[in-house]
C-alpha cells in the first residue's frame, strides 16, 4: 500500500466493482501521484485536495475497448471521415484504454505515432493494419501488392510498444484476390514483430462465399492461442454462423485452443438476431468492443458503454459486461500487471458510471429492435493515471443513455 498524508483524489460512496477480483463493495477510493493509494471505507475527506462523491454510481476499473478507429488528426482518403479523435472514444466516452484496429498499416504508422498517440490523454494501442496503409483507402488489400511483410515487422518492432498487434479484414476483394493467403500474410507480419494477430470476419463489401470457406480454414490451420477473432456476433457471409445459423465447430475447437473472440458491434457486423444464436448456444464473446468510427457514433454504435447495455439488454450479467471490458482484453493484450483492476499501486485508470433502471429501446443498423428492461450504463467521469475528465456531449440529443420506451 502507498501512505501519504495527503491524497491527490478522494473518490468517495461509490460501488467499487471489479469482478475480475470479485470485489463489490461501497467504498472509498484514494489517489496519489497518478496511483491508487487506498482501497477502504472511511477515508478522511480532510486529506485530499479533491473530493468526487460517487455515490449511486459503479467505479470500475477504467474500460478498455479493444477495437476502434481513432486515427482522427490523420484524414482518409475521400470526402469521408471514418476516424474519430482518440479521446472522443476514450477518457470523453468513459474508457481509459483504447486499442485502434488497424486504421494504420506500415507506410503510415508513423504519423500515427507522431501526431496522434501524443496528443491525447487516453492510452493508445495500435494493432497495425497488414495493409501497407492500413484502411486510408478502400479496400485497402487488392492484391498480394498491398501486403509488405517486411516492412509490417519492422514496424511492429520499432515502435517502442505502441503496437500490440496486426490486424487484417477478410472482406472484399482481397478474399478472392489472396485466399488463405490473407491470413497467412497477416499472420506472417504478426509472428515476426511477436505480436497476436486479430481477424475480422464477416464479408460486408463483396458478401462473397470464398470468405465462408476461409473461415473454418482461418479457425483450425492459421490462428493460434491468443489471437483474436472480431465481431463474432456477425450475420454477413464468413462470420462464425453457418448457413443454418449454428456456431461454427472450428469456431468451438479454436476457442479451446486459446483463440480469443471480441464482439467488435460496430455498424455492419451486428444483428440482435445473430448475438441471439450466438449466445443461446453458449459462445459467448471474451471481450466486448465498440469498432468506433465517426458515423457508428451518430448511431447505432453510439459508444462502448452503449455496446455495453446491448449485451445487459441480451441477457448477460453485470459482472459479464464489465468483466469483458476490463479485466478480459487487459489478458488479451497482455496488460494484467498494468491495467483491468484496481489495485493499491497501480495506475489509478477508473471509470465512474451512472447506472439507471429503465425500460430501454436498442437498434441495429438492419432494422433490428430490441426492447428491454435492466439498469444501463454510461460515463459519469474518467480517471485517467489520476485525472478526472468529465465526459463529452453523448452521442445522442439528450446524451449517453439508451432510449427510452415510450
Amino acid at each position: 500500500m502507498i501512505h501519504s498524508e495527503t491524497i491527490d483524489l478522494l473518490i468517495t460512496g461509490g460501488r467499487v466493482f471489479d469482478p475480475g477480483q470479485n470485489l463489490d463493495t461501497v467504498t472509498d477510493v484514494a489517489v496519489s501521484d497518478g496511483l491508487v493509494a487506498q482501497i477502504g471505507p472511511g477515508i478522511d475527506p480532510r486529506r485530499a485536495d479533491n473530493v468526487v462523491d460517487a455515490s449511486g454510481a459503479l467505479v470500475v476499473p477504467g474500460l478498455i475497448d479493444l477495437h476502434t478507429h481513432v486515427a482522427g488528426p490523420l484524414r482518409k482518403i475521400g470526402d469521408d471521415d471514418l476516424y474519430l479523435e482518440p479521446d472522443i472514444a476514450g477518457v470523453l466516452g468513459g474508457a481509459t484504454t483504447v486499442v485502434d484496429a488497424g486504421s494504420v498499416g506500415a507506410y503510415n504508422l508513423g504519423g500515427f505515432a507522431r501526431f496522434v498517440a501524443p496528443a491525447c490523454a487516453t492510452r493508445i494501442i495500435s494493432f497495425l493494419h497488414a495493409a501497407t496503409l492500413g484502411i486510408f483507402h478502400a479496400p485497402e488489400i487488392v492484391s498480394r501488392d498491398d501486403i509488405d511483410v517486411e516492412a509490417g515487422i519492422e514496424a511492429v518492432l520499432g515502435s517502442g510498444g505502441l503496437v500490440r498487434g496486426v490486424k487484417v479484414r477478410m472482406v472484399g476483394p482481397a478474399v478472392a484476390a489472396l485466399g488463405a493467403e490473407l491470413p497467412k500474410l497477416a499472420k506472417e507480419i504478426a509472428n515476426g514483430g511477436g505480436v497476436p494477430l486479430m481477424v475480422h470476419v464477416g464479408d460486408y463489401i463483396t458478401h462473397d462465399e470464398v470468405a465462408r470457406k476461409l473461415v473454418p480454414v482461418l479457425l483450425d490451420d492459421i490462428l493460434e492461442p491468443g489471437d483474436i477473432v472480431t465481431h463474432a456476433t456477425s450475420h454477413q457471409i464468413g462470420s462464425l454462423l453457418d448457413e443454418d445459423g449454428n456456431v461454427l465447430a472450428a469456431a468451438r475447437r479454436a476457442r479451446e485452443r486459446g483463440v480469443i473472440f471480441d464482439a467488435g458491434v460496430g455498424i455492419r457486423n451486428f444483428t440482435f438476431d445473430s448475438a441471439r444464436m450466438i449466445l443461446d448456444q453458449g459462445f459467448v464473446p471474451d471481450t466486448i468492443s465498440s469498432d468506433l468510427t465517426v458515423p457508428g457514433r451518430q448511431s447505432p454504435t453510439h459508444s462502448l458503454t452503449e455496446c455495453m447495455n446491448k449485451f445487459l439488454a441480451l441477457g448477460l450479467s453485470l459482472g459479464d459486461v464489465v468483466l469483458r471490458t476490463t479485466a478480459r482484453p487487459a489478458e488479451v493484450l497482455g496488460m494484467s500487471e498494468q491495467l483491468g483492476s484496481i489495485s493499491p499501486g497501480r495506475e489509478a485508470d477508473l471509470s465512474i458510471l451512472e447506472i439507471v433502471d429503465g425500460d430501454w429501446i436498442y437498434r441495429d443498423n438492419f432494422g433490428g429492435v430490441l426492447r428491454a428492461q435492466h439498469a444501463a450504463l454510461s460515463p459519469r467521469l474518467t480517471v485517467r493515471a489520476g485525472r478526472i475528465f468529465k465526459p463529452a456531449d453523448g452521442p445522442r440529443p439528450w446524451g449517453w443513455m439508451p432510449e427510452r420506451a415510450g
